[in-house]
């Protein structure tokens, strides 16, 4: 179940015994939150909510709680935050999780409690018991990422809602400036909307005003630059970084990391493996797997191999040695040119 369908759902019927809130897109978790809150009157939220972070509380007292009759209301909403049990991470705490006394709840829930189990992780671990019963027992609710598509659909329908239209060139770009993060462009329309508020018509402009670029972002344009044999764009960029006080070492690492997500891009999409998949394997943003298959359409994987070739051994010379970063950069620019004109 996706969050608008919850809150489609809510208002038709009762509420179910447990949810499982998964995924790590932190605007739609906060929505589906913010959703489950308002089925519990404002009056009675004090006395009848109750929040347990498992990296900080005892699971015991989660249960016991979820166990507990309501006060002077009908029903408890009891939230269990951050329950690293269930993946297979070996996260040190000054307490055993009694896992045995969730597993038993799950099995038979209190009739009066919803259990509401905010799991901000990719994946669960399906080999544990407790992760088994608790699949089959509870409502999942996907708070994964959404594909580019679905980030436009939602954003499209924020608009909507809001009256305001916006320029189709600022619209990819606001993407391109959150990476399509959904949570990132939420927390920009508020600011888009009040510069907007006159004509109700976000422009491209207000977006560069108003959305900044992020390291990561620029140094996606230097890998553009490095690719088509650019050498005065990608040396200006690159020097600018320097101004601006980036670390040669961190922009050479981010560089390394975009050209290792390429190839590796290229190698699951030659195994058949669609966007979707992609991003699943390698654990990132399904924008940026858009991204790097569609500059996998003019690029040979050579070229990139030898790219990231180059960048290993700048790393190496910057770490071993008092170079100048600028010279490395140039000189690996002139031999990778040189590589791809010979090949």
């Amino acid at each position: 179940m996706k969050v608008w369908e919850l809150a489609s759902v809510l208002p038709k019927g009762s509420l179910a015994p447990v949810y499982l809130i998964l995924g790590q897109e932190e605007y739609l978790a906060q929505r589906a939150y913010q959703i489950l809150m308002q089925t519990i009157p404002e009056e009675e939220q004090d006395l009848n909510i109750g929040q347990y972070d498992m990296e900080v509380t005892p699971l015991s007292e989660a249960v016991n709680d979820a166990m507990s009759i309501p006060f002077f209301g009908e029903r408890r909403l009891v939230f269990i935050n951050r329950p690293y049990f269930l993946t297979g991470e070996n996260k040190k705490v000054p307490f055993e999780q009694d896992i045995d006394s969730l597993v038993k709840y799950l099995q038979q829930p209190e009739e009066t409690t919803t259990l509401v189990i905010m799991a901000p992780y990719a994946k669960l671990d399906e080999r544990k018991k407790v992760t088994k019963v608790l699949k089959k027992q509870a409502v999942l609710i996907d708070v994964n990422p959404l594909q580019e598509n679905e980030v436009r659909n939602y954003l499209d329908n924020e608009l909507m809602q809001a009256g305001y239209q916006m320029q189709p060139v600022a619209f990819q770009s606001l993407l391109e400036r959150t990476d399509a993060k959904l949570s990132l462009i939420m927390a920009e329309l508020p600011k888009l909307f009040l510069l907007a508020q006159d004509d109700k018509l976000i422009t491209q402009d207000q977006v560069e005003r108003m959305v900044s670029r992020s390291l990561e972002q620029t140094v996606f344009d230097l890998v553009e630059f490095v690719l088509q044999k650019h050498l005065q764009d990608a040396l200006t960029l690159y020097h600018d970084l320097l101004l601006q006080k980036e670390e040669p070492l961190k922009i050479n690492a981010i560089l390394l990391g975009q050209f290792r997500l390429l190839l590796q891009t290229a190698v699951l999409k030659r195994s058949n493996y669609d966007q979707g998949s992609i991003a699943s394997s390698l654990k990132v943003h399904p924008y940026r797997v858009s991204l790097a298959l569609k500059k996998l359409r003019y690029f040979r994987v050579g070229d990139l191999k030898r790219a990231y070739l180059g960048l290993v051994g700048i790393e190496e010379q910057l770490k071993s040695t008092n170079q100048d970063p600028e010279l490395l950069f140039q000189l690996f620019l002139l031999k990778y040119t040189n590589q791809k004109q010979s090949a």
